[in-house]
């Protein structure tokens, strides 16, 4: 994972938000995180 997604990730978990991507399989795995792939809502 690169420091601009684990930056993104840490982010929305701090501030318990969804993270809107679409790059789901960037953040599969880590723990607590809400991922909502954009393909999805569009």
């Amino acid at each position: 994972m690169s420091l601009g997604d684990s930056l993104i990730a840490a982010t929305a978990l701090v501030n318990n938000d969804k993270l809107f991507t679409n790059n789901v399989e960037d953040f599969v795995g880590i723990s607590g995180l809400s991922i909502i792939s954009l393909k999805s809502v569009f």
